[in-house]
């Protein structure tokens, strides 16, 4: 299947540079909330952008400050994420409805125990898997997808690896930030060996055995 892997972390314009053809980019309001003039020769129609409100970072911009970001730099062609609040999912539900009242159209991001929003809404961002132990997030992820069976097409936020798509078919988007050098783990790989991991990638549905078992496969 087809998955559509965002390029994440741009907040420097030698950054954009590296990244430009990669067409799927997910931008931080946080990092970029001195908005800077360079990027907007970037965010052409060709490129698909999610915009993301960066509260998993040091000091993020505020609900209010991100509405007015949207206002004044989200184009009509891009998307973008709900305000949300990590571990919290009784305040960013909160958002979710506040946002829709005054006009927005965000995706929303489902934390434990929103798993309703997997069969109402189109497109549903997963959070709060990059904290996660591995075993942990595995045993989620299954609950999500084998469990609840979601119609919504799924991104699933800060993750690269074919291993955390390959067993969901409807988990058809992720974003990351390894392509930046920032440790001796990053540069394992130049920044170019890194890209090829974004964009457009096909990831086979290899659903987990147990499921193939309990289907008769």
């Amino acid at each position: 299947m087809q998955r559509s892997i965002y390029v994440a972390g741009v907040n420097r314009k030698h950054l954009a540079k590296q990244a430009e053809l990669v067409p799927y980019w997910l931008l931080s309001s946080t990092l970029l909330r001195k908005y800077p003039s360079w990027i907007d020769g970037y965010l052409t129609r060709s490129r698909s952008v999610i915009w993301d409100p960066g509260t998993f970072s040091n000091d993020p911009i505020s609900y209010s400050y991100y509405r007015q970001f949207i206002d004044r730099y989200c184009k009509s062609h891009h998307q973008y994420l709900q305000y949300d609040e990590i571990g919290d999912p009784e305040a960013t539900a909160h958002y979710l409805t506040d946002m829709r009242r005054r006009g927005y159209k965000p995706i929303p991001i489902m934390q434990q125990g929103q798993h309703y929003l997997l069969r109402q809404e189109p497109l549903v961002a997963v959070g709060g898997l990059v904290m996660m132990e591995e075993q942990a997030r595995r045993r989620y992820l299954d609950e999500v997808f084998y469990d609840h069976r979601p119609t919504a097409r799924i991104h699933l936020l800060g993750m690269i690896k074919h291993e955390w798509f390959a067993p969901y078919e409807t988990a058809v988007q992720g974003d990351n930030t390894s392509w930046i050098p920032r440790s001796d783990w990053n540069r394992q790989k130049t920044i170019e060996q890194w890209l090829t991991e974004y964009g457009e990638q096909w990831i086979p549905y290899q659903p987990r055995q147990f499921v193939q078992m309990a289907l008769g496969f």
